[in-house]
This record gives C-alpha cells, structure tokens and sequence, in this order.
C-alpha cells in the first residue's frame, strides 16, 4: 500500500489535481481503494481532498481555479456575505482574483451603487448582469489557471485607480510576516492595488492561517481588516488582533468546518 500511495503523491506532485476516477486508472486499482488512499493521505496532511478527486498540499503548487473552488465552498460563502456588508453606496472598490473574493462578487445585489474594478474574469461575470454595479475589468495577459489578468498592462492600468476599499486574497497567512501567494504572475498587481487603497481587506478562509505560499506580497502593517471563518483558532486571532488588524469572523455552522466540498 505504501509504495502506491507513494505513487499518489508523485502523481499529484507532477499533475497538481487528479480526479478518483483518474488516479484509478493510473493505478489501476478500484476507485473505493483510491479513496481510502487518499483518506489516509488526508489525514497526515499531504493532500487536499476535494468533492471527485485531490490536489497536492504542498503550497507551491498552483491548483485550477475549478479545484479550489470547491474547497470549503460554505465558509467562502459565510465570508463573501460579510464582505459584502462593509461596502457602501459610493464605494470605488477592488476585488481581487481568487476563489474567495469571488464568492463577495457572488454576494453583492443591485441595492447599492457603486464601482468595482476588477482582475477576475469571474468576477466580471457574476456582476455584468448588475446595473447598479459599474465594472471594469482590467486589461493584460489571461492567467488561465486562476482566471485573471496579470502583466505589465494589467499593472499600468490599477495605477490610474483609487479605491475605497480593496478585497484581496491570499494562499497563506504568515502570521509573523504577511499575506503569500503561489502564483507570482498575480503579485505585481496585489501590490498596486494595496497601495492605492485607503482599506485593505484580506478574505481568507481558516484553513490558510499558518501557512506560505511562494512569496508574500503584502505585510501585515499594510492590512486593515482580516475577514474569515468561525473556524480560526482563538491564539490566531489574538495574533492579528495585535497587529492592529481587525478580524471579522463569519459565522459558519460547526458541521461544515473542515469539509473540503
């Protein structure tokens, strides 16, 4: 059992996601064993399992967007809806690529009027349909795993704006040093964005807290407001409480915690 599920990891190390069905044929084992498989792989925190398949844990490795998407969807969905709560008619915002903030977008009704730019392309389609919401997608070159616009143009084009309030995601929340990413493609324009917002907002489910990603591109004296699940440990709280940072928790129930679907 040991070398295939050493196999696995190889597999999902080289592929990044791999379905059940999948990993059956490139074992060819039944899908009930992959399962267990990678059950046990779960359990010793080498993977990340989601609803049909699994994804390498390591965080260097950059994952579909389609993946990781169904990664705890419910406590993306708890934090979009609180998200959603502090914008105000009138707001100039950003919203940031990523599964998360995508969820903020998802969230947001036709009751206020506002403006939102934006590097997500699936952003873009969850508001088009809202004529109170003024959109603007940033040019550049697509990024096609997480759906955004990255570049040279994509960063020329955020320096002209201003915002309010700028919605960002991470991969990992470094609670000594900052906010990391794995897709370094995206940094460059992170980083403008933050420094053209009067509020940084972080939305990062629980599950990145205590965790890296390739390179950080935000510290944490540059973020204003953290926004997560009931899932954060009350010692990580307390450590980006002391930071100056504010921490809105959204309520999700007890039973969704640690789900990967």
């Amino acid at each position: 059992m040991k070398e295939r599920m050493d196999r696995v990891l190889e597999i999902l190390a080289r592929r990044g996601y791999r379905s059940v069905s999948e990993l059956s044929g490139d074992l060819d084992v039944s899908e009930m064993t992959v399962r267990r498989y990678l059950d046990r792989l779960e359990q010793q925190q080498l993977i990340k399992r989601t609803h049909g398949g699994a994804f390498a844990g390591q965080e260097m490795i950059e994952v579909d967007y389609r993946v990781r998407e169904t990664v705890r969807r419910t406590e993306k969905e708890a934090i979009g809806r609180l998200a959603w709560t502090l914008i105000r008619p009138g707001d100039s915002i950003f919203i940031d690529a990523g599964t998360t903030t995508a969820y903020l977008a998802l969230a947001m009704d036709d009751t206020k009027r506002i403006t939102v730019v934006t590097s997500s392309t699936m952003v873009l389609q969850a508001l088009e349909s809202r004529p109170n919401i003024e959109t603007i997608l940033l040019g550049g070159k697509v990024h096609a795993l997480s759906h955004s616009l990255v570049g040279p143009i994509a960063v020329e084009t955020v320096r002209q704006f201003r915002f309010t309030k700028a919605f960002l995601a991470g991969e990992g929340i470094n609670l000594t040093e900052g906010i990391t990413q794995s897709n370094v493609d995206e940094v460059p324009v992170k980083k403008q964005v933050a420094a053209n917002a009067r509020q940084v907002v972080v939305l990062a489910d629980s599950s990145k807290i205590n965790r890296d990603g390739l390179v950080m591109f935000l510290r944490l004296e540059e973020v204003n407001t953290f926004i997560t699940d009931s899932g954060i440990a009350p010692a990580h709280r307390a450590a980006l409480v002391e930071r100056g940072i504010e921490v809105l928790v959204a309520d999700v129930p007890v039973r969704t915690q640690g789900g990967g679907d």
